[in-house]
């Protein structure tokens, strides 16, 4: 049975003579439909026949519409079963420094944070490194998780020096975002902040705590905090739900480039 809503009108495809690709228009009616609600979060499409037979292209043509929606995070392809439309989805600007939780609510979107838990202990090596600091430092580490419409789609690790840590209270972390903290009850002014994304499978422990399969994709997100001194005062360690976490940047031209890319061997 087709799943597409009866009796709506077909949208005008431009085509490509003078006009936006077919694929882009059907693109865009299809998203508007996600975004209003027509098509709810794990609730399947049309098969691609029937998309193709609605709005008079081939296959080739839907199929690209649907890929720039996969690519984007809106739809997923579960294997036999056919197309769905996304969970939660998050955008996750990599152009700005501040707490995800406001630029979210900016967006409209509701982010809350669990506090799994503070503690004092030796942090890995690499941390250690990262903050510019003598092996065996004991650090703050505190575990979070970030929730989203009722789903959980970030773990966070983050790892406090012990001279900022001391100005920090438990409640508090409860109650506002990291970087205001450090910010109002440490006198530190953030200034720049690096971050390196990787994508990586979720161990059983991670995956338990995003209510997702072992093995599943995830990507990981590496981040050095400084203050305006160049000092690095924060490191974090964040695993995202590949499948509920899109990435949103602006491009300008510029003689450095805001992305490096690495190849590992």
């Amino acid at each position: 049975m087709s799943t597409f809503p009866r009796g709506k009108p077909r949208p005008r495809l431009a085509g490509t003579q003078g006009g936006e690709p077919k694929y882009q228009a059907i693109y865009r009616d299809l998203l508007a439909q996600i975004d209003t609600g027509e098509y709810a979060p794990g609730q399947p499409l049309p098969s691609q026949r029937e998309l193709a037979d609605y709005y008079g292209v081939s296959l080739m043509t839907v199929r690209q519409a649907l890929q720039r929606l996969s690519t984007e995070g809106r739809i997923e392809q579960r294997h036999g079963l056919g197309t769905f439309v996304a969970g939660t989805v998050i955008p996750y600007q990599l152009n700005n420094l501040g707490s995800l939780a406001e630029d979210l609510a900016e967006q409209g979107i509701n982010l809350q944070t669990v506090l799994l838990g503070v503690r004092h202990e030796p942090a890995p090596a690499s941390v250690l490194a990262e903050l510019q600091l003598t092996p065996e430092t004991t650090l703050t580490i505190i575990e979070r998780l970030r929730v989203v419409e009722g789903s959980p789609v970030i773990h966070q690790l983050s790892y406090v020096p012990p001279d900022l840590a001391a100005e920090l209270e438990d409640e508090d972390l409860n109650r506002a975002p990291l970087y205001r903290l450090i910010e109002e009850r440490c006198r530190v002014s953030l200034a720049w902040a690096t971050e390196a994304i990787k994508p990586v499978v979720l161990t059983e422990e991670q995956a338990k705590l995003l209510n997702q399969p072992a093995g599943a994709a995830a990507l990981m997100s590496t981040r050095i905090t400084y203050d305006q001194d160049d000092r690095p005062v924060l490191a974090d360690r964040a695993i995202m739900c590949a499948s509920h976490v899109v990435f949103t940047t602006r491009r300008q031209a510029t003689a450095e480039p805001a992305v490096s890319l690495r190849l590992n061997p």
